[in-house]
């Protein structure tokens, strides 16, 4: 079943939260954070289902539409929703240069240059991401330094040493293993569950042992949902909108001076126009239309052999999706 992300309690609020905390204006209400030092860790593809499932006690919050890494990172950066900041998806429509572009593994690409919102962060923040993976090229490009780790156990190594040695005000640490275990064995194997509960417990440590000097937050990107089969948009589409679709394969973008709801539901899919979306996503840097699933398919216009193995995915609006965790560790 579908479920609207509800902003004000949601990944955007949450980063409203972590910015008014470092800067010492009022709360907004989703987090009581007393300290004036943040460290956010965010871990890729647990949905509130899934934490539910290997027993994390955790608050339940929404994430933002589209329920996409790149879209979620962009919020939680800048404090602005996706329809302010304009990144919907990881194929995003560079308006500048009039072409479509994949920021996935695309290093040609400057994605502040795309973004419509500049990052709140400390001059003295760390982000900590894996070294070798596109995340780490994209934290680069939106914020500057980015310090690499090798492993999970690494990664808090790491940020352990830096709080005690160099105390800085903001840490970010990117935890991509879940989603990865997830997109290949689906959210509810074994694989994907043992991942979550071994990564929860290092969090887990790691916000006990900081929580004295800072309030550590974990939280999530979104969700998956166990992919029941692959749907392939032909090519006709192109004759019921402007451009190619960009975005993703459970949230296609469409620029059209036509409706395409007629066509899209000959798919299944449910059509979102233009106002829908801006009330959706919190602004106006929107796409005319969005293609989104009611059932649990990858919807694929673009040729992707590794996506459209996927066991387990995200981007639209299932619940399972929409829903993710968030603690709070501090003393």
């Amino acid at each position: 079943m579908n479920v609207e992300p509800n902003l004000n309690r949601s990944v955007y609020t949450l980063a409203l939260e972590i910015r008014n905390a470092l800067y010492g204006r009022s709360p907004v209400g989703i987090s009581d954070l007393d300290k004036d030092r943040i460290a956010l860790v965010l871990v890729d593809g647990l949905g509130y289902s899934l934490a539910e499932k290997v027993g994390i006690r955790a608050e339940k919050i929404h994430s933002v539409f589209p329920t996409i890494t790149v879209t979620v990172l962009t919020t939680l950066l800048t404090a602005t929703p996706p329809g302010i900041h304009g990144i919907m998806g990881w194929r995003v429509l560079n308006r500048r240069e009039g072409r479509i572009d994949n920021l996935l593994g695309n290093q040609d690409v400057e994605l502040r240059n795309l973004v419509q919102a500049e990052p709140y962060l400390p001059r003295d923040s760390v982000i900590l991401a894996p070294a070798g993976r596109p995340s780490s090229t994209l934290f680069k490009s939106l914020v500057g330094n980015v310090t690499a780790y090798y492993s999970p156990w690494d990664a808090f190594t790491q940020a352990k040493e830096i709080a005690e040695r160099k105390n800085p005000r903001f840490m970010f640490i990117y935890l991509p293993f879940v989603d990865s275990v997830s997109h290949h064995f689906g959210p509810y194997s074994e694989n994907t569950m043992r991942t979550a509960m071994e990564v929860y417990r290092l969090v887990e440590t790691f916000g006990r042992d900081l929580s004295e000097k800072y309030s550590v937050v974990m939280t999530a990107d979104h969700g998956h949902v166990p992919i029941e089969g692959n749907v392939m948009i032909g090519n006709d589409i192109l004759d019921h909108v402007d451009l190619p679709p960009f975005g993703d394969h459970r949230n296609l973008m469409l620029m059209s001076r036509r409706d395409p709801s007629e066509y899209l539901s000959k798919y299944g899919l449910i059509t979102l126009n233009r106002e829908k979306l801006k009330e959706l996503t919190g602004g106006e840097n929107v796409p005319d239309y969005a293609g989104v699933p009611q059932d649990n398919r990858l919807y694929s216009y673009w040729r992707d052999e590794e996506e459209m193995g996927y066991r387990g995915s995200h981007g639209g609006m299932t619940r399972e999706e929409i829903e993710i965790p968030l603690v709070v560790w501090q003393k």
